[in-house]
């Protein structure tokens, strides 16, 4: 048997070489991770589906700028039925170019299960420290990480909805710099700081999610601690100001080329067919494919028991935020009282499912844990931990065979003339058959971020996607010459008059005529309009960035120096 003082000393082990503890349970999840990704990729296919095609062009479009030796993207030259979008400009893409960047070493698909991979095991590295300088336990700290990592949920986002997919990568991060500043210790204000930056690098609708449960986190502070100190204060200021510093490159475009532009951006509005009855919400747990809207049957159990055990106000805390966070996903929220405001911004309820999963997801964790290490001692612990990897990665392939079972039976993608007006289906893409996608009309967000006059007709939006321009009366089907952030065509006219392009018209949108710098006017598409002289003319429309926009990325990588050098310093002090 084990003694207590065999006990006592792998405890002490424990603490004294807590690299080595990091290491073992890092490795089981990058086990759990490439075998789940190897699991996908061996499929050899992509379930084209919901937001897919969306982020599937803007890859396409940054891997083949870069490729042609230009590392920004603006507007959407070679994709997007080269219509010049710019959803590049207004949604975040940094967190694309790795992606981007492994296509240059590997076929299409095995990129993006390469990226699948970086992401899912950056989000299982980011919770377990996360939640270890949370919890300072080990064990719980790995439960937490597997749990959250492999949640229902975000198995559904891998599949195509990849800014919230990247979002949920950094909230653990997140919570932890709000807990810090309002809690603990004030002076890990950056923690804040460097994951509300993160967050808006993926997603800036859940900086709008995550800025909701701060404000709670900071009223519940107000009440339970009647006040807050000057200082903590400070901190929070201190963290939102730096934050906005480090994001500055993707505020400013909306500064510059979005307010007062008339740009469409997202269909406001709930969809009420997307929040779940109190049916969906028990029962899926433990009936529906474990990928889907739903908690996982753990995180379940959680809610049904968790009030039996939790002893500290904090978990009670976490356990209501939970709780609150299932309840906004349900049709039970009055979501119809949002109308007109800006919670109309969240669209599907079910996205606050991952809020509910990370909270929930603490306390089972340390519910677990706790139950484990009082059971479970010595050497014993190390075949619990891999055990609990095995079991965590059988349940995350049970999950998956749902995606893999449906690439079985889905067709492949079909060939299409390039100017279809024909939404991309929901079918299986290979590797020969991964170029047909750019073809079709992109399924959500083909026209996101366009002049709202370009979309008040079906006969409009198809114009652009057909590559319609309008010349003396006549309608041109034009074949565009590409470059990066640079669309040009060949259009002749037999006398002076303006031409209608199909490529959209932005604040920072250059127009050359024959070489030459040449003015335009938007048009009734929200297009380039230009006029021509007689006879054949080159016309090639770009996009230059504001000169504010180029110091805005010099501000921001400055911050993150200086935070850098900050931080050196501030842990060699608190090393001391």
């Amino acid at each position: 048997g084990i003694s207590k003082l065999d006990v006592k000393n792998n405890l002490h082990n424990n603490k004294s070489n807590p690299r080595k503890l990091n290491l073992l349970y890092l490795g089981l999840l990058l086990f759990v991770t490439l075998l789940t990704t190897l699991y996908l990729a061996s499929s050899k296919a992509i379930f084209a589906v919901s937001d897919w095609t969306f982020h599937a062009a803007r890859v396409e479009e940054i891997y083949l700028n870069l490729k042609s030796g230009s590392f920004f993207t603006f507007i959407a030259a070679r994709t997007f039925h080269n219509t010049g979008a710019a959803s590049f400009l207004f949604y975040p893409c940094i967190f694309l170019y790795p992606w981007a960047f492994l296509r240059f070493i590997l076929s299409p698909v095995n990129a993006f299960y390469a990226w699948y991979a970086l992401v899912t095991f950056a989000t299982a590295t980011i919770s377990y420290f996360s939640m270890k300088a949370y919890s300072k336990k080990s064990l719980a700290s790995f439960i937490f990480s597997l749990v959250y990592t492999f949640a229902p949920y975000r198995l559904y986002l891998g599949e195509a909805v990849f800014g919230e997919y990247l979002a949920v990568t950094f909230l653990p991060l997140l919570f932890l710099g709000i807990y810090e500043v309002l809690w603990g210790d004030k002076k890990k204000w950056y923690l804040l700081a460097i994951s509300g930056a993160l967050v808006a690098y993926a997603h800036i609708l859940s900086v709008f999610l995550s800025l909701q449960f701060a404000v709670i986190l900071f009223i519940i502070k107000l009440i339970t601690s009647r006040g807050i100190s000057k200082d903590r204060i400070k901190s929070l200021l201190l963290s939102a100001g730096v934050c906005v510093f480090l994001v500055l490159p993707v505020i400013v475009p909306f500064f510059t080329d979005f307010i007062g532009q008339g740009l469409f951006s997202a269909y406001p509005g709930i969809v009420y067919t997307m929040a779940m009855g109190p049916r969906n919400l028990l029962l899926n747990p433990f009936s529906a494919p474990q990928n889907s809207w739903n908690l996982s049957f753990m995180l379940m159990l959680t809610i049904l028991t968790a009030w039996a055990f939790i002893k500290s106000r904090r978990n009670w805390i976490i356990y209501g935020l939970g709780l609150f966070a299932c309840f906004l996903t349900t049709r039970y929220f009055p979501w119809n009282l949002t109308a007109g405001t800006p919670f109309e911004m969240v669209q599907l309820p079910v996205r606050y499912l991952s809020y509910a999963s990370l909270f929930l997801t603490i306390l089972f964790a340390l519910g677990s844990s706790s139950v484990l290490e009082e059971h479970v001692t010595g050497r014993k612990k190390l075949a619990l931990s891999c055990s609990l990897a095995v079991f965590m990665a059988l349940f995350s392939l049970s999950s998956l065979s749902v995606y893999r079972d449906t690439l079985k039976h889905v067709q492949d993608m079909p060939k299409t003339s390039a100017n279809s007006t024909q939404p991309a289906p929901f079918k299986r893409l290979r590797d020969y058959n991964y170029y047909n996608q750019f073809n079709y009309k992109i399924l959500f967000g083909a026209f996101d971020y366009m002049p709202k006059s370009s979309l008040t007709s079906v006969q409009k939006q198809n114009s652009l996607l057909m590559h319609q321009a309008y010349l003396n009366g006549k309608t041109l089907t034009l074949s565009p010459l590409i470059k990066a952030n640079q669309i040009s065509y060949q259009v002749k006219s037999e006398k002076a008059a303006d031409v209608d392009l199909p490529v959209i018209a932005y604040k920072h949108t250059t127009v050359s005529v024959n070489g030459q710098k040449h003015a335009f006017r938007r048009g009734n598409r929200g297009t380039v309009v230009v006029g021509l002289k007689r006879g054949q003319n080159t016309v090639t429309v770009g996009y230059k960035a504001s000169p504010v926009f180029y110091l805005s990325i010099v501000i921001s990588i400055l911050s993150w120096l200086a935070l850098l050098i900050y931080l050196v310093k501030f842990k060699a002090k608190y090393a001391q």
